[in-house]
């Protein structure tokens, strides 16, 4: 496993912080598309594959083209 640099740690920091914020948005508006895509691609710069899936299943309910742009960035196609 490659080791992260300081700046790779300090860049994972502010994405968990941006997910915390937008957890907080998500919340007040559950079924907005840009939150949960923006979570999802989050979620996916952490490696956090398990979360950005969960994002990805809401996210087609909703708007299946911008799902398939999330699961395109999940799985690297």
């Amino acid at each position: 496993m490659i080791e992260k640099g300081m700046f790779s740690k300090m860049g994972d920091v502010m994405i968990k912080r941006y997910i915390e914020d937008l957890e907080k948005e998500i919340e007040k508006k559950p079924d907005d598309k840009e939150l949960i895509f923006k979570l999802g691609v989050a979620y996916v710069r952490i490696n956090e594959v398990d979360k950005a899936r969960a994002c990805y299943k809401k996210l087609k309910t909703i708007d299946e083209a911008m799902a398939k742009e999330l699961f395109d960035m999940m799985y690297e196609i």
